[in-house]
């Protein structure tokens, strides 16, 4: 499998991806540049090396498992999966696809399937049976939308029917399932961005991506997102979702956000100085100039609420505009030795999000300062992300 795993996958993909309904689930974006198709082949080969040991396994199940509740994956989608991954392997394997190999994968496929489908069985039923809870998609609206740096928007949703909402985990994100015009249907995740205990709306803050001049655009969904100017549209919306979320206890924190990835952090430092006022927190925010900077304004209030809170900014380029101490404190990137150095609770977690070459940096830094892999969190893109705890192949 280590030898052919690849393009068993890519096989498997171009069968299964020409079912319009199982397209939408996937972003294309991952399949062109390869991540997708790496990632799942990493996954089968780990999932064929620990058949007797599933335990070993257990994170990914947990977070894979809560992605696809997340798109709410049925299990007549881990047929097609079925169907279309031993194609693949007839057609790469040909003569070597003997009735043995075969039917020794259908077993191991029946089984995944069985563990997915029941724990994913489990967080529908959770999430239905919670207060104000639901299962599959529910219509919300858009009912604010609030520009909050010259690329990045908060959207406000309301539940079109007026009912309550549940409660979520800061940190977590919504599934919108989009319908862009000359496109059509699609799924995407977008992070919680405000961690209010009790609230009548979920608020998401959304990033617009520039795109390429062809082929499937990057920013397909955030840009269609961006042109919604005025309140009142409907969506459906999953409920929310995700594995990265505030740790419990009082562990002192240092949140890590580049960009827009300041999204679920930010969520865990309101919860934090609502809930955990005396919680240590190292809040730092690297960020390309003032023009670039959100959610300025509310981090200064959230830390102001800490008495052992601290907030460190990072512009790249300062323009007239800026103001040092208040819109920033540091000038350049956030390099993960000074991070370590200021941050020195030997008990402290680190949690990290941001684009994929931010977090790998950063990681890859906390772990060269000595700071020890299960101190350090961040939030998947993917099953590729594995690696940003590994040296080796973060230097590959």
């Amino acid at each position: 499998m280590r030898i052919h795993g690849l393009a068993i996958v890519l096989r498997m993909y171009d069968l299964l991806l020409r079912d319009p309904n199982i397209r939408t689930i996937f972003d294309l974006t991952h399949q062109r540049d390869g991540t997708q198709p790496r990632a799942l082949a990493q996954a089968v080969i780990a999932y064929a090396e620990n058949i007797d040991n599933l335990a070993a396994l257990g994170p990914a199940i947990e977070r894979i498992a809560s992605r696809h509740a997340a798109l709410n994956i049925q299990p007549h989608h881990y047929d097609a999966f079925a169907i279309a991954l031993l194609q693949g392997v007839r057609d790469i394997l040909g003569d070597a696809a003997t009735p043995e190999i075969v039917a020794a994968w259908t077993e191991a496929i029946g089984l995944l399937k069985t563990i997915f489908t029941t724990h994913e069985e489990e967080i529908y039923k959770a999430r239905a049976t919670a207060p104000g809870g639901w299962r599959g998609y529910r219509r919300f609206k858009f009912e604010l939308i609030v520009p909050e740096s010259s690329r990045i928007s908060s959207f406000y949703l309301v539940p079109a029917d007026g009912q309550p909402l549940p409660a979520f985990q800061p940190g977590q994100y919504l599934t919108l399932k989009l319908d862009v015009p000359g496109y059509g249907p699609l799924l995407r995740h977008y992070s919680l961005s405000s961690g209010a205990v009790q609230s009548n709306f979920y608020r998401i803050s959304v990033k617009r991506e520039d795109a390429p001049e062809e082929g499937i655009m990057p920013g397909l969904s955030s840009s269609y997102l961006h042109t919604i100017d005025t309140p009142g549209l409907l969506i459906d919306v999953a409920p929310p979702a995700g594995v990265f979320t505030l740790p419990d206890g009082e562990r002192p924190l240092v949140l890590i956000a580049g960009g827009v990835g300041i999204t679920p952090l930010l969520s865990m430092l309101e919860r934090i100085a609502a809930t955990q006022p005396n919680r240590i927190v190292h809040f730092i925010h690297a960020v390309r100039s003032h023009a670039h900077h959100a959610f300025g304004r509310e981090v200064r209030d959230f830390i102001g609420r800490l008495p052992q809170g601290q907030a460190h900014i990072f512009y790249e380029k300062i323009g007239p505009e800026a103001k040092l101490g208040t819109d920033y404190h540091h000038i350049g990137r956030a390099d993960p030795a000074w991070i370590a150095q200021n941050s020195k609770a030997s008990e402290a977690l680190y949690l990290v999000c941001g684009p994929r070459g931010f977090m790998r940096a950063t990681i890859q830094g906390l772990l060269a300062q000595g700071i020890a892999p299960d101190r350090i969190l961040y939030e998947f893109f993917g099953a590729t992300d594995e690696d940003l705890l590994t040296i080796p192949a973060l230097a590959a």
